[in-house]
């Protein structure tokens, strides 16, 4: 599956070209992919900043020109999403009240923010652990078996006193959280693990059956990264877990980063 960029100048930007009845999007002039084909789409916010990602198929308008088009239920999911980042971080920008096409890197293209693929892939999940918490065994074995694939050394436990067990023997770089998991609110476990220095910044992925915007809202208000609906499709898991950990992986090595190589000088 290739990749196929969105950007936008800000998130009210990507708001209102989410705001269409038939779940599509333009395709800039230069692109390269073809009606009939599955693709990733990645947006972008800023400065080359990845925000989240779905899966679109490319059809073709009466007048031969593609677009992508998105499922009703990854579409509502992506309105959720920058609705509740919005409110999360309250844009007060002005901003232009006429959406323009957002601009699309072809998708022969691998923007250095896009999800990593192929060798990429590998050297991301290359030493990294994951912690899966859900208590449901059918979902747990395949949620797991996607992570596995993906050569990510996998953890599992099935409640909040097993994460908390497992999390003091080993150190993590990602969690993925069942929404519904039992013996305690999802964000309060959340917030207990970030108390611990070593999990501070551990980047947290929900999984959700149905999950409504306002469980979406909470979400992304109590710290969560990101909010994905089951069922679970492959590519789109790896391209939100992979991404996660590739954006910790950043962060922490530019806190790290002496201050003249971050621009600070002598």
């Amino acid at each position: 599956m290739r990749s196929l960029v969105f950007r936008f100048d800000d998130l009210h930007a990507l708001e209102l070209a989410l705001d269409r009845e038939d779940a599509s999007l333009r395709l800039a002039p230069d692109h390269t992919v073809r009606a009939g084909e599955w693709v990733l789409a990645i947006f972008e916010v800023g400065t080359k900043r990845r925000v989240t990602a779905s899966a679109a198929f490319i059809r073709e308008s009466a007048t031969g020109e593609p677009f992508a088009s998105f499922e009703k239920r990854d579409w509502a999911r992506l309105q959720t999403f920058v609705t509740a980042r919005s409110e999360h971080m309250r844009v007060a920008r002005p901003v232009s009240t006429t959406p323009r096409p957002p601009s699309v890197a072809p998708a022969s293209a691998e923007p250095s923010s896009a999800p990593p693929s192929g060798v990429d892939s590998v050297r991301v999940a290359a030493g990294a652990r994951v912690l899966l918490v859900d208590d449901d065994v059918d979902t747990r074995d395949e949620v797991r078996g996607m992570l596995a694939s993906l050569g990510l050394d996998v953890v599992v436990v099935s409640d909040p006193d097993g994460a908390r067990r497992a999390m003091a023997e080993q150190t993590f770089d990602a969690m993925v959280v069942d929404w519904d998991m039992p013996g305690m609110h999802p964000l309060d476990f959340v917030l207990s693990v970030r108390k611990t220095p070593k999990h501070a910044a551990i980047p947290v992925l929900f999984l959700a059956d149905q999950p409504s915007s306002r469980a979406a809202v909470d979400a992304f208000a109590g710290g969560a990264d990101d909010f994905l609906p089951k069922p679970l499709r492959a590519p789109e898991l790896a391209a939100r877990i992979l991404g996660l950990i590739r954006r910790a992986r950043l962060a922490l090595a530019a806190q790290l980063a002496p201050a003249s190589v971050r621009g600070g000088g002598l």
